[in-house]
């Protein structure tokens, strides 16, 4: 079974379950209570948990865990660690987890085996930036597109750049991972910029080995990871915008 099909089950039986309880809760046949903004929540937030789990993402599971314990702050008496305190020390677990497990984490050949099969996810159409560029979600659209868009949230989706005129490569990026794959693209000319919006989320970019990265890029609580060194030649990659709780990793190919 498809993983993405395996999370679409685990999203309705999370969804259903919520729907359930909360028809019980107002038919008064449960001996506890909880709000509706509770309910929703703890489905979001426990099945992201379960996804990352799954996908060996130690982001995801940490800040699933952060959130559910800000859901439920109240039964458990921590309302005065909420929520910034608790957002810090997930900050400080995440990065330490890290350091101790994630290059063995790391989900490098999955992605390469799926890049050479050309598998190809379906995007969000919410972005920040719609209107910077073409949304796409298959190779024939973007063979000739200029300025690329992807937008991401409350998934994991990984993108093939084919453009042979390349400009910018915008990423909106909300709870999650995206996986840039630009090795087999073309810059316009001498600069290709890589606009990131990012917020609790991964971001996985790939890039030749030519081009020459200059970063600029904001990260709040969060790390910019680049693996390889260029060889130089090839067109400057400008990367701007910002992470916020999240990890941004580079790797030459």
């Amino acid at each position: 079974m498809r993983k993405q099909k395996i999370k679409e089950i685990l999203w309705g039986i999370g969804l259903v379950a919520a729907a359930v309880y909360i028809v019980m809760n107002q038919m008064h046949l449960l001996s506890f209570h909880l709000g509706l903004g509770t309910i929703f929540w703890t489905a979001v937030f426990g099945i992201l948990l379960i996804n990352s789990i799954a996908g060996k993402s130690i982001f995801g599971m940490v800040f699933s865990v952060t959130f559910l314990l800000i859901v439920y702050a109240g039964p458990l008496h921590i309302t005065k660690i909420v929520p910034w305190t608790l957002l810090l020390a997930a900050c400080l677990v995440y990065v330490g987890l890290c350091l101790i497990f994630a290059k063995g984490w790391r989900r490098d050949t999955l992605f390469r085996i799926n890049h050479h099969q050309n598998k190809y996810d379906q995007i969000w159409e919410d972005g920040e930036f719609k209107t910077t560029g073409n949304n796409f979600s298959s190779r024939s659209r973007d063979e000739n597109d200029r300025n690329i868009v992807i937008n991401q949230r409350l998934s994991e989706v990984s993108r093939y750049v084919h453009s042979q005129n390349l400009e910018s490569v915008t990423i909106n990026s909300t709870l999650g991972e995206t996986n840039v794959y630009l090795d087999s693209a073309k810059v316009a000319g001498d600069t290709v910029v890589i606009n990131l919006n990012a917020s609790m989320s991964e971001v996985v970019i790939y890039l030749p080995l030519s081009w020459r990265i200059e970063d600029h890029l904001a990260a709040v609580f969060g790390e910019v990871e680049i693996n390889g060194t260029s060889t130089g030649g090839g067109p400057k990659v400008l990367l701007q915008g910002s992470s916020k709780f999240g990890e941004v990793t580079i790797n030459y190919v």
